[in-house]
């Protein structure tokens, strides 16, 4: 899993395996071979990583956050700051990069969520699915969201 977020986020920055490599202090195939699934950075290197594509190192290394991006392009992110900890609605512009197995709470590619944490370039979402396997059993997943593939956001109001 960590390999697949390394790729992913090593192009949405726009980097080779060699920038990185040289970034790091490493071999490109030492690169190559992280983001094939054949062995993982150490700590201090996947700390350097989280760093350089500015995630944490738990969002970078933990297999229940999933990373979804895009192309880079600038946000306004003095009012995402004020919705984290808040339930919103996300309007994505390509549910294809963001769900995997998810279901969109409608057709119109609208998804409900707490947003858990938004810096420059990602929006860290928490929603519940149907559990893969059952009927009727939710779980809460965790999602980083390039901010590049949000449309918009309306947030939830609910009378206490």
């Amino acid at each position: 899993m960590i390999g697949e977020k390394l790729v992913t986020l090593r192009k949405k920055h726009g980097y080779s395996q060699q920038e990185i490599a040289d970034m790091l202090s490493v071999t490109r195939q030492t690169i190559s071979n992280w983001e094939c699934g054949q062995g993982a950075p150490s700590l201090d290197k996947a700390a350097e990583l989280a760093a350089i594509y500015k995630v944490s190192l738990d969002d970078l290394a933990g297999n229940e956050v999933v990373i979804a991006a895009g192309e880079k392009k600038g946000k306004d992110l003095h009012i995402l700051k004020k919705v984290v900890g808040k339930r919103c609605t996300l309007d994505c512009s390509d549910w294809d990069l963001v769900l995997v197995d998810e279901v969109v709470s409608d057709l119109s590619g609208i998804v409900g969520g707490k947003v858990l944490d938004v810096n420059e370039e990602w929006i860290k979402i928490e929603y519940e699915r149907r559990k893969e396997g059952t009927v009727f059993k939710k779980e809460k997943v965790a999602k980083l969201v390039d901010l590049s593939l949000i449309a918009g956001l309306m947030l939830e109001v609910t009378e206490e």
